[in-house]
């Protein structure tokens, strides 16, 4: 049977605990929509594309009491500076019906080789091309060099021959021709992580 009420972690186990100090397991789903509208549909069931009512209704009766929910950085902020309320009353609201169903949500700041750019989702691409800047390099010349030879440190954009879309991304057809993990070592992912964890320009 699902749980609700506020839960919280016990120090000593690092379980998570009840209001009456029973531990939780959870079961249930991953719901990552990963590209526009950045959420699924509440409309007809559609095996890929919705989380409706009776969707949710499925879920409880099947057990499940959680859900891992993408958020998607780029459908937050669509232009520097600027966020999508519309995009987050919508969220909230999914929420809101999972947890009256009893089904609790667990948020994901979801992202895969994090920007468009690098076949990826997650990081705003205004974001993600000026981290990665006009010359990226993942250590050195001769490093990258060596690197390529075994697959790492290739261009997403300009080593695979990838069709580009009018931002300058790769199509995402041409992204799926490969698992999306194989674009991690990409001299785009490459930089647009070092540009985060050392804060660069405070992103």
């Amino acid at each position: 049977m699902a749980q609700q009420g506020p839960i919280h972690i016990d120090a000593p186990s690092r379980m998570l605990m009840d209001e009456s100090d029973r531990s939780i397991l959870f079961h249930g789903v991953n719901v990552v929509y990963k590209v526009d509208p950045f959420i699924p549909s509440d409309g007809d069931f559609d095996a890929d594309e919705s989380l409706n009512a009776k969707d949710i209704s499925d879920l409880k009766k099947w057990g499940m009491n959680l859900v891992r929910l993408g958020v998607m950085w780029s459908a937050v902020e669509k232009e520097r500076g600027v966020y999508d309320d519309d995009y987050l009353d919508k969220v909230d609201a999914l929420i809101t019906r999972l947890g009256e169903a009893g089904i609790y949500t667990l948020v994901d700041a979801h992202q895969d080789v994090f920007a468009r750019t690098a076949c990826g989702e997650g990081m705003p691409n205004f974001y993600a091309q000026e981290a990665i800047g006009s010359h990226p390099h993942c250590r050195s010349y001769i490093q990258d060099k060596i690197l390529k030879k075994f697959g790492g440190c290739k261009s997403v954009v300009h080593d695979y021959g990838y069709k580009l879309d009018t931002d300058g991304n790769p199509l995402i057809t041409e992204c799926q021709k490969k698992i999306f993990g194989l674009y991690y070592p990409s001299v785009e992912s490459v930089n647009a992580f070092d540009a985060l964890y050392d804060n660069l320009n405070g992103l």
